[in-house]
């Protein structure tokens, strides 16, 4: 279950929760307690006889006592980006062995990974916590983080940090293909307002995943007077909502008989909540049954930027989605509108830097304008699929070769920054040897190894090159042109994204 929000921060969310993928990347000692208690959802104990081989068990992050200049820090992957409105250092249970200090840094490392060192802006400046107790901080940094550092000086323990702030996704997690829930929390979702949140706050809503108790949802207090108990839900991006799918889960003997939802179009309003508003109905009045996940549709086509959602008369509701699909940015249509305004040969040449083959660069320059970023992927993935192996093996011939050129996998946190001495010796064999089996799979096939190395380890890829040598001449046209389709996406999403 998620820890109730404290009433300073709310309407934001834990960034840093491991339910929502926090994760600690690194510490430099975590001798007496393990640095992955951090971000755990659960609030520290404290058990009186219970000891490991180590000393004292402790709930929480602790090293060994520092005998040499320095302090002990740690690196924690936030599980979504955000910007931070407040954070807490909690030193519960830790009195005699709390750090004297604290330092928190942050670092927006886009979709790749941190470095270990250089880069970190200052947060909270060096100040002094309290032991055995949960120190507040209350901020309003509008940056974007991805990872945090948290410096403890000059040792000791903390049981838990909770960093509370505003989702920011990234612009490219609304380019993707396909339906995305425009109100989850990883995409920006978030409560506006509600009537009651008496037995669980709304936020539950928004969470992945299913909740795993009837303590995971948003159940509000038995009504006594007529109407409903609702809650507004701001889109983390406006957008065209196709399904809403509405779970009771756990919710038997206590689930809503009905829900109705209203959206309204706020973009060109300044207070979707005024008169002028014009909420419309998305979905008239539609039964519920306890403990069940149901799949609605809306009763209307209409862009929603805010989706009031009515339970009648009162009761629980589990998690809440809404899939559709996205309106574009104002920084993402500027792009595509200096793209269709270029001339050819300023079109031909942004192209040529996404895929190198001349057939595909021409006709995706013919087939400009582009009203939006789906007509772009979808029409570049046609014509790639549309061209000869003579133009695959053009836009192969574009590619440095792995090893060549620095590859994305050296900058894998958890296999180049982060990895330990056996680690580090394994991807300096590994690159050792693609340059050898590089070599080996052009002198069988012709062209050069193609992977879409983003986010895999030298140690990965030379095991996909193991794998994939072997094959046929034809089996590895194939599999090259599905990873240079890959990569090719992935060059638009960067590009729109800047």
């Amino acid at each position: 279950m998620n820890p109730q929000i404290p009433e300073a921060f709310d309407g934001c969310v834990d960034l840093a929760l491991d339910s929502l993928g926090g994760f600690v990347l690194y510490a430099t000692d975590d001798f007496f307690a393990e640095k992955e208690n951090l971000l755990k959802a659960s609030a520290p104990v404290f058990i009186d006889d219970k000891y490991t081989d180590k000393g004292k068990w402790m709930d929480g992050w602790e090293s060994q006592r520092r005998r040499t200049p320095g302090h002990d820090w740690a690196v924690i992957r936030l599980g979504l980006p955000g910007a931070i409105k407040g954070v807490i250092v909690d030193t519960t249970h830790f009195r005699g062995n709390a750090p004297a200090e604290i330092q928190l840094e942050g670092i927006d490392a886009g979709d790749g990974a941190p470095p270990l060192d250089d880069g970190y802006q200052v947060i909270i400046a060096k100040t002094p916590v309290k032991p055995h107790t949960p120190n507040q901080f209350i901020l309003d940094d509008a940056r974007r983080f991805t990872h945090l550092k948290l410096r403890i000086y000059p040792d000791g323990g903390v049981a838990r940090l909770r960093v509370y702030g505003r989702v920011k996704p990234s612009e490219r997690a609304f380019l993707r293909p396909g339906a995305i829930d425009l109100v989850a929390v990883e995409n920006g979702g978030e409560v506006a307002k509600v009537s009651d949140r008496f037995f669980g706050p709304p936020s539950n809503l928004l969470l992945p995943g299913r909740g795993v108790n009837m303590g995971d949802g948003w159940e509000t207090a038995r009504r006594r007077t007529p109407g409903t108990d609702w809650a507004v839900l701001q889109l983390g991006r406006p957008g065209m909502i196709e399904r809403i799918e509405l779970d009771t889960h756990f919710f038997k003997g206590n689930a809503p008989q009905a829900v109705t939802i209203e959206a309204v179009d706020a973009r060109e309003l300044k207070d979707p909540f005024a008169a002028a508003a014009k909420w419309k109905t998305l979905l008239a009045k539609t039964p519920l049954e306890p403990h069940r996940r149901h799949v609605l549709y809306p009763d209307r086509q209409m862009i929603v930027t805010h989706a009031r959602v009515h339970i009648h008369p009162h009761g629980g509701v589990n998690r809440l989605r809404m899939f559709g699909e996205p309106v574009d940015s104002q920084h993402v249509l500027a792009k595509l509108m200096a793209f269709n305004a270029a001339s050819p040969e300023d079109a031909e040449k942004q192209l040529l830097a996404v895929n190198g083959s001349k057939a595909w660069v021409a006709e995706m320059s013919a087939a400009r304008p582009f009203s939006n970023a789906r007509a772009l992927f979808a029409t570049a993935d046609a014509a790639w699929w549309r061209l000869s192996d003579a133009d695959f093996l053009e836009a192969f011939a574009a590619h440095p070769k792995l090893g060549e050129k620095k590859p994305a996998p050296a900058q894998n946190a958890q296999s180049a920054a982060w990895s330990t001495g056996e680690q580090a010796r394994l991807q300096g064999e590994a690159t050792e040897k693609l340059a050898t089996l590089n070599q080996q799979y052009v002198d069988k096939h012709g062209f050069i190894f193609i992977l879409c190395a983003s986010g895999r380890s030298a140690v990965e890829v030379l095991e996909a090159m193991e794998a994939r040598v072997g094959n046929t001449r034809a089996q590895e046209i194939e599999n090259a042109a599905l990873e240079q389709a890959k990569i090719a996406r992935l060059r638009l999403e960067k590009w729109l994204g800047e």
